[in-house]
């Protein structure tokens, strides 16, 4: 939790030294000669919420604190320092703006956002689908711009058995968006689902392509991967390529670097390649 320390001489070693050993903390030095010193401390207190830590205050104007003059060597002012495990892990001399102090200072701390998405993203890695929704309805409507978000919530509606709701959600998202790929891999992802449920006798490479399909649903992608393959060497042209589209498709839910993608794009290059 976010802490403001006024930092002397005295607790010094105790209080803020001590805190560091836990995780890093930052401290600031201040004089009321120097104008800039209290807006950027406001700044800081601010940044110490946002980024959750603990942030140690030194007035110069206090004589006996000038001890800190020479301990950490300043030259001008607003001066502020990352210490951790008795080391100081950054320096920032000069008044930086907000955006630049919290893009120096997020490498040591995570955001209140960051820790969100990670909760989120972690809850549905594991399924939980109705602890992650409210998680990032928060945070779309702190950033509603967000498209990263949008696609979570889409997973999650899809997980929770709502295929209608998560569609509305990614039509939001404009091919323009960085997301864009991510949300089409998903819309493409319920045409295989509304494909695995239907109940009518099928056979042949229509059954082989229903199961691979109802293996996409299980998420055992290996398994869909598998069929999907057979069934684009066996009949290529089946359904115009279905088979083909339906691996593409799987390739963009698991992500470039997934070792199945690998795995099963290697395979299909091959294949086209003979």
């Amino acid at each position: 939790m976010a802490k403001i320390i006024q930092v002397t001489i005295e607790n010094f070693q105790t209080e803020l030294m001590q805190e560091a050993e836990n995780r890093p903390v930052v401290l600031t030095f201040a004089s009321s000669q120097m104008p800039d010193c209290a807006s950027y401390n406001a700044i800081l207190e601010k940044l110490s919420s946002e980024l959750d830590f603990t942030l140690g205050e030194v007035n110069l104007d206090i004589p006996e604190n000038m001890a800190f003059v020479q301990t950490f060597r300043l030259q001008s002012l607003p001066f502020v320092v990352v210490l951790h495990n008795g080391q100081m892990e950054d320096a920032i001399q000069g008044k930086l703006s907000e955006d630049e102090l919290k893009k120096r200072l997020s490498k040591f701390f995570i955001s209140d956002e960051d820790r969100a998405k990670q909760e989120a993203e972690d809850a549905i890695a594991e399924g939980n689908f109705a602890a992650a929704k409210p998680i990032l309805e928060g945070l779309i409507a702190k950033t509603p711009n967000e498209d990263h978000f949008k696609v979570l919530l889409a997973k999650c509606e899809l997980g929770m058995g709502d295929p209608e709701k998560s569609k509305e959600i990614l039509k939001q998202i404009s091919n323009n968006s960085a997301e864009y790929a991510n949300a089409k891999s998903l819309l493409d992802l319920m045409d295989l689902l509304v494909e695995a449920a239907k109940t009518d006798s099928v056979e042949g490479d229509a059954k082989a392509f229903r199961e691979a399909c109802k293996d996409a649903e299980r998420k055992d992608y290996r398994s869909a991967l598998e069929g999907f393959f057979h069934l684009a060497l066996s009949n290529p042209d089946f359904k115009d390529g279905a088979a083909k589209k339906s691996m593409l498709i799987l390739f963009g839910v698991l992500g470039p670097k997934d070792p199945l993608t690998w795995e099963y794009r290697s395979k299909l290059n091959t294949f086209l390649f003979i």
